[in-house]
């Protein structure tokens, strides 16, 4: 029984220590994805999204500012950003999406 003991709690003060936060960093992450974009309101931008997530909101490098971009077809992004008349336009666009998207911005 005290060995239970033991190991639970050994197991609790490993759980407890910091874990490092190498890989965390979305901009020097092996895995993130850089968009140049000019936007609507912000001018020329670096967008950022860590790998291998597939979301619509993409950071602003160096702000708080995200910028929701309907990569996934999300119409409610489009709706919004049409109504909003905000759009991005990237230098490089991922395969299959056009050069100009309507966005959303939201500032942080």
């Amino acid at each position: 029984m005290k060995r239970l003991l033991l190991v639970v709690a050994v197991a609790a003060a490993a759980a407890l220590f910091p874990v490092t936060g190498a890989g965390a960093d979305p901009v020097n992450s092996p895995q993130a994805a850089l968009f140049e974009a000019t936007c609507t309101g912000l001018g020329t931008v670096t967008l950022a999204n860590t790998g291998p997530a597939h979301t619509e909101a993409l950071q602003v490098v160096g702000t708080n500012t995200v910028v929701l971009v309907p990569f996934n077809g999300a119409p409610g992004i489009i709706s919004a950003g049409t109504a909003a008349g905000t759009t991005c336009t990237f230098a490089a666009p991922p395969p299959g999406f056009p050069n100009t998207l309507p966005v959303v911005i939201v500032n942080g």
